[in-house]
């Protein structure tokens, strides 16, 4: 019966994707109630963020300074159309890399609650849910944010031409409600998936281009890919590689557009300088899973594009190197190895850096011209090690091991669209199968009504740690929409 259902559902989904953009797009429904704000916050005018070239307007307020504040009020807007959790979201231009938060006030600067800034990210959306007692309050008299904790001062996107609504202040409308697969595709079919330049919108690039590759040209996830890869590549500036192997994963992308791109033979070249004496590609001493998927992927597309087998093998040998580092002798998979230091490796089964390690092989493996057979080994090999930690919910934790830890969906993601791509391919049989959809369901179940993912694990900044990761509870980060939109794809073939 669950067989007949799931095949139902395929059917079902097909169908939106050709669609394309749902009803609730062709009527124009806006979901994002704008405030008009005003303050004593400072309006700024950028040019860029995180080499994604557009220009926008962000407003500044500073940290612990009671005369430094926002505050947003709305007219006309009816209670009953934000449902039962009404939510008021900011999405954050700059990152934060200490303990912060704001202050929720009311305009009589009574204190409603908290929005927390810690170890945040920019374009990270925030959100905060306005206690029903005081919502009628909210409406006629507006709120206030004043920043608190020790850091650096806070800057929000400001309503502008360039930007999403999605990335404004906003009180989100539930009034017409559309079914989550089809949020979730317009919403990463658009600049509100825009995000961080590097392993963060290369995610994005990827599960843009999966979608796009199921129709054909001129489709909304193909334009979506082409305005994304412009507003980085093709405005005059060049992205900078901050020094980590983590900055190349959007290569993949662009190579697919256009192998010749001057930033192919830098990425090269960069990639040359970053080799040890075993011709690992890696950060210093550190070995780290991204590169499973931020390098090796990037190598493998780059040798069928330029025909190039020398690159083949070294694709090929970065995930080796990976699997000999990174797996213990139990089999668990670390997201870092350090050599001749002390731990030698870090963050164990941390469902993010498996996501990394398992989606890099997949993915490397699927576009190889001959996939090693000692690499879909260790492809089978992984799934068969995970499966027993996916949650009942669908889902895996940040620890995949540690029940403390909370459940996590860009893990959850990316470890599911590569045992997707496993199945596909006939390395991994029903099981595998079966754990894939039921992550899929458990993924559409954590929607926003607008089609963001949330419970996404914090960015892993240094500042927080593992006994962060270990905390968190998860925030809404437009790279977990990546890899569902790659999830999303396999699954419906």
């Amino acid at each position: 019966m669950k067989s007949v259902f799931r095949l139902i559902r395929c059917i079902i989904f097909t169908i939106i994707l050709l669609i394309g953009h749902d009803l609730w797009a062709q009527s124009n429904f806006n979901p994002y109630l704008i405030p008009a704000i005003s303050g004593t916050g400072e309006v700024k005018e950028f040019q860029s963020l995180s080499s994604i070239n557009l220009p926008f307007k962000g407003i500044t307020i500073q940290t612990d300074d009671s005369t430094s504040y926002l505050f947003f009020r709305w007219q006309g807007v009816k209670a009953q159309s934000l449902g039962n959790k009404p939510h008021f979201r900011l999405c954050l231009v700059s990152e934060q890399r200490t303990f912060q938060y704001l202050e929720v006030l009311t305009s009589k600067n009574k204190l409603l609650g908290t929005m927390d800034l810690s170890i945040s990210a920019s374009f990270q959306i925030i959100e905060f849910q306005i206690p029903m007692a005081h919502l009628n309050a909210v409406l006629k008299n507006g709120l206030k944010i004043i920043c608190r904790g020790k850091g650096k001062p806070v800057t929000i996107f400001s309503p502008s031409h360039e930007i999403p609504p999605a990335f404004y202040p906003h009180l989100l409308s539930v009034e017409k409600k559309s079914l989550p697969q089809n949020a979730f595709l317009n919403q990463l079919a658009s600049r509100g998936s825009l995000t961080n330049f590097g392993w963060q919108e290369g995610c994005v690039l990827d599960g843009l281009a999966a979608l796009s590759h199921k129709f054909k040209s001129n489709n909304p996830y193909q334009k979506a890919l082409d305005d994304h890869l412009n507003l980085i590549f093709e405005q005059g500036k060049v992205p900078k590689m901050d020094g980590s192997i983590e900055a190349t994963l959007c290569i993949a992308q662009l190579a697919f557009k256009n192998p010749n791109h001057p930033e192919i033979n830098k990425a090269l070249d960069f990639w040359l300088k970053k080799e040890d004496e075993e011709g690992g590609i890696i950060d210093g001493i550190q070995t780290a899973a991204e590169g499973s998927y931020t390098v090796a992927w990037p190598l493998a597309v780059l040798a069928r594009q330029l025909n190039r087998p020398d690159l083949a093998e070294k694709a090929i040998l970065q995930l080796r190197l990976r699997r000999d580092r990174l797996v213990d002798k139990e089999g668990a998979i670390w997201l870092r190895h350090y050599k001749n230091a002390i731990p030698e490796r870090t963050y164990k089964l941390w469902s993010r850096g498996v996501a990394w390690y398992f989606l890099g092989l997949a993915k490397s493996l699927d576009i190889l011209p001959n996939p090693p057979a000692d690499l879909i080994a260790e492809l089978q090999r992984v799934a068969q090690y995970l499966i027993p930690y996916q949650g009942q919910d669908g889902l895996w934790l940040v620890f995949a091991d540690d029940p403390k830890s909370a459940p996590e969906t860009s893990g959850t993601a990316g470890i599911a669209a590569a045992m997707a791509i496993g199945v596909r391919r006939g390395w991994l049989g029903y099981t595998e199968k079966v754990s894939v959809h039921k992550s899929l369901d458990a993924l559409y179940r954590k929607l926003t009504p607008d089609g963001f993912l949330p419970a996404v694990a914090h960015s892993n900044m240094k500042e927080g740690g593992e006994a962060f990761q270990r905390k968190t509870k998860g925030t809404i980060l437009q790279f977990g929409m990546g890899m569902m939109g790659q999830l999303v794809a396999e699954v419906n073939q």
